[in-house]
């Protein structure tokens, strides 16, 4: 087995005059030279350009070179690609054969990365180049079967920007021709170091096997080595480490590599085929997507930053608005059962659905709700359905009242929704017609329809029928195994219906969980009651803030999976409500899980941002959300992007991308929330009132209260601020902001009882607690309890663990200027004001108390004094 050499040394140039089968063509020189052919540089007399020559060497102009020349011919001729060396001519004398190329002055990757420095935006933007040239020829059927550094040149345009240009489609094949080998026998027609494991063996090559040679192309590039050392025994040992032996990890070659870089490679370099990217365009759009996020980056430090994605950062600018992060949760509370299937992201293209209203017309006879569990059925039906569905997630859609089906077609088409599910009932007693319907929202054309009757007194059998059916709307490549039926008593199914349609009213009591769970006991198979109990103790922590809702929940799904109920299926609702309690850890180690199973990216990535807003992590929380959003431009996801540029300080944007999606989804109630806390830091209390009381009462959290009560405060509105507070201790006796806001709004009062009673509350509270929020509401509490050593020694600690922390550094001012301390006070005073604190934050006694110091400042002084 005869193997190419992979390192072509250059040959010596020659300015000899040659021509080569035209007097068209002058040589100036030789440019390279390999085993059979020469490469020359001349100039095209007629044109007055320079061109690349390529022709057999005179001793190596076999039949078989001859017909490799000629298939090189034959391919380039159909191929116009930017990004792909140009045929401008073939040259045929006396039998041999020659090829004009475009001449490119530059040189070939390999000591371009040698001789060069680039950034990883050249990187990146280098690869993009080579995956649009590749997605050129792949489209026309073409494989390359010899893609290698050595075969990519490398130019610079106007700009002086690197272009990227494939060339040397000597042993290229074309799928559309017969499988004529181009190699003799018992030869190995490319170099070895670029061949796929299925090359090496002989197996039949398409597309996939190129993005195989393309991954060790982007390894050496990236990571500054190849993924297959050169192996000393030769090229069989190296063919057998190439097909049997995994490749270098990504993370090993360079520890600091961004996560979704070192997927993508082990991607590419998969020994299966089938578990690398399906085609150069999805490679493409993922380097364009990491491109992109680092190009919006405001660090000059590409690498820094798209590493920083994925590594730990101190908690900083957490702001006093942070409680309204679980605002957040509020808009999730979509069935949980949503987050499915996506085999990999390059299997198939991602579907994101919404379930539309359901139209009922005619009566149905039973009891006096015998509709409304009806209409209830069948919407959970239609959102369980999704569940059987692969590469599809869930969107959350409820109309405006009075809202035509044309308009709500349309809102789902802002959403980023590709698919609507929509069923038309039509009932007389105890029949109904149901008609079920997956719509387009892009041109709002349907794509497939389903019929069939149901009785009424068979819920439970339409239920299961409805989701099986609703499947079959999508293509078959899509669709996941049936469901089969899990017979509950009618008794219990009636509730389980009820319950369900109450959550959706937003009209839960706190018996509803139990009832739930009891059921998860008798009916331990029924993978619905699991769904509905998830969201329902979801939305019972949200609206009081009690986690024993979420530990109920989780007891429950960690007992389904002792009982052997589909772990994909639990994992995905324990995700769920591990991304809205104090679960970090439980977090990262589940979604390291399930990162390259069945879940969508885009939730995938949704939930990492989430993850990281409430640990602090707000950079990574900024760019995860940006991902998610490229791949779904949903509501929610903008909202995660508008949430993270606010608490990192960037209030204009976060403040105009709020606005416009409350313009665009007047019932997004989480944005009215984070709107009215930027305009409460910046001092707008007016706005921040009229903001957050737009949310109706009964779906503000024990959160929304406690914002509404600090714009009160702030407002001097003192009683009112009591008010908020006590409904929301009503809810959540212990919690520990809204006691120290209690405390100071009794401050104001002049009632330092109170106030003294609160402090020593908060220090029993946080007495042993390690998290940030406790130990600096210890802190402040050992200040005004006159324990003044404590405080300052506990403050420092934290100040130094998060210099960067609003929070941190208004409680220290404030500690300070209890001590007396006043330079000290002053110094974090000035520090926050000029990061555009208002002055209303600074009323408290001990910051007026500065006003009357000499040591203060003048800025201080007339921000703060009256």
């Amino acid at each position: 087995m005869d193997i190419a050499d992979p390192e072509v040394e250059q040959q010596p140039r020659t300015d000899s005059p040659v021509f080569v089968g035209s007097d068209r063509y002058r040589i100036q020189s030789t440019l390279g030279a390999g085993g059979m052919g020469i490469v020359y540089l001349a100039e095209d007399l007629k044109l007055h350009r320079q061109v690349a020559i390529k022709k057999l060497k005179d001793n190596t102009a076999s039949q078989n070179a001859r017909d490799r020349i000629q298939q090189e011919a034959r391919l380039l001729a159909q191929l116009n690609h930017p990004n792909i060396v140009a045929l401008h001519d073939v040259l045929e004398d006396q039998g041999d054969i020659a090829l004009v190329m475009e001449y490119i002055e530059g040189t070939t990757l390999r000591p371009w990365m040698r001789e060069r420095s680039p950034s990883l935006q050249q990187k990146l933007s280098l690869l993009m180049q080579i995956c649009q040239g590749l997605s050129e020829a792949h489209n026309l059927g073409i494989i390359h079967r010899d893609l290698k550094s050595d075969n990519i040149l490398i130019a610079e345009n106007a700009k002086g920007e690197p272009v990227a240009k494939i060339t040397d489609f000597g042993i290229a094949k074309s799928q559309q021709l017969d499988e004529k080998t181009l190699t003799a026998e018992n030869q190995l027609a490319g170099t070895i170091t670029a061949m796929s494991p299925e090359q090496i063996l002989g197996k039949p090559l398409d597309a996939r096997s190129d993005l195989f040679s393309f991954g060790t192309i982007a390894f050496e590039l990236l990571c500054g080595s190849r993924p297959f050392e050169k192996h000393e025994a030769g090229a069989l040992a190296m063919a057998n480490r190439i097909t049997n032996e995994a490749h270098t990890p990504p993370q090993e070659a360079w520890p600091d590599i961004p996560e979704p870089l070192a997927i993508l490679l082990d991607k590419l370099l998969a020994k299966d085929p089938a578990q690398r990217p399906q085609n150069a365009l999805v490679v493409y759009q993922g380097f364009a997507l990491l491109h992109k996020q680092g190009l919006e980056s405001e660090s000059e430090d590409f690498t820094a930053t798209m590493t920083d994605l994925f590594t730990h950062h101190k908690i900083k600018n957490r702001r006093r608005w942070q409680r309204v992060v679980a605002g957040m949760a509020v808009t999730l509370i979509v069935s949980a059962g949503g987050y499915w299937g996506w085999k990999e992201f390059t299997r198939l293209e991602p579907q994101y659905i919404a379930v539309m209203p359901v139209e009922i017309n005619g009566e149905i006879r039973g009891e006096e709700n015998a509709k409304a569990l009806t209409r209830t059925m069948v919407r959970q039906a239609l959102m369980n359905s999704v569940s059987q569905l692969k590469a599809s997630a869930l969107v959350s859609f409820t109309p405006k009242e009075g809202q035509d089906f044309e308009a709500q077609l349309q809102k789902l088409k802002d959403k980023g929704v590709t698919d609507a599910l929509y069923a038309k009932l039509v009932c007389a007693q105890v029949r109904c017609e149901i008609e079920l319907q997956r719509l387009a929202p892009i041109n709002s054309q349907i794509k497939k329809k389903e019929n069939f009757t149901f009785l009424t007194d068979k819920l439970q059998e339409a239920h299961y029928r409805t989701s099986n059916s609703t499947a079959l709307l999508f293509p078959s490549t899509y669709q996941k195994e049936k469901l089969e039926l899990t017979v509950m008593s009618d008794r219990d199914y009636s509730l389980y219906l009820d319950i369900l349609s109450r959550m959706e009213a937003k009209k839960l009591n706190q018996t509803d969980l139990a009832k739930l769970i009891s059921m998860s006991s008798r009916y331990p198979q029924n993978i619905y009651i699991y769904n509905g109990l998830s969201n329902v103790a979801a939305r019972l922590f949200i609206l009081d803030g009690n986690s024993t809702h979420l530990e109920i929940a989780l007891d429950a799904l960690n007992q389904g999976e002792k009982l052997g109920v589909e772990i994909k299926t639990l994992n995905s609702l324990k995700l769920f409500i591990y991304g809205l309690g104090g679960y970090s850890k439980q977090f990262q180690n589940l979604i390291a899980k399930v990162d390259n199973t069945d879940f969508p990216v885009a939730e995938i990535l949704s939930e990492r941002a989430r993850n990281s807003y409430r640990n602090g992590k707000y950079e990574s929380a900024l760019d995860f959300a940006k991902q998610a959003s490229a791949l779904n431009p949903s509501a929610d996801n903008l909202y995660l992007i508008a949430l993270s540029n606010a608490i990192s300080g960037n209030y204009h944007l976060a403040h105009a991308a709020l606005k416009k999606l409350i313009d665009k989804y007047p019932d997004h109630w989480s944005s009215y929330s984070a709107l009215a806390n930027i305009e409460m830091e910046i001092g707008d209390l007016d706005s921040a009132e009229k903001t957050i009381t737009s949310i109706p009462e009964e779906l503000r959290g024990w959160r929304t209260k406690s914002n509404l009560g600090v714009i009160y405060f702030l407002q001097k509105k003192y009683s009112k601020a009591l008010e908020s507070y006590s409904k929301v201790l009503e809810l959540v006796p212990t919690n520990i902001p809204t006691i120290g806001n209690l405390a100071e709004t009794y401050l104001m009062l002049d009632n330092n009882d109170k106030a003294q009673e609160n402090f020593n509350q908060l220090l029993t509270i946080t007495q042993g607690r390690d998290d940030l929020e406790s130990r600096l509401y210890q802190a402040i509490a050992l200040a005004y309890l006159g324990k003044a050593s404590d405080s300052i020694s506990l403050i420092h600690t934290l100040v130094r663990e998060s210099p960067d922390d609003v929070d941190v550094n208004y409680n220290a001012a404030q500690i300070y200027a209890l001590a007396g301390e006043w330079s000290s006070a002053n110094h974090y005073m000035e520090q926050l004001l000029k990061q555009g604190m208002g002055p209303e934050w600074f009323s408290l006694p001990a910051f007026q108390k500065l006003c009357a110091q000499p040591q203060v400042s003048i800025k201080v002084k007339s921000s703060i004094c009256d």
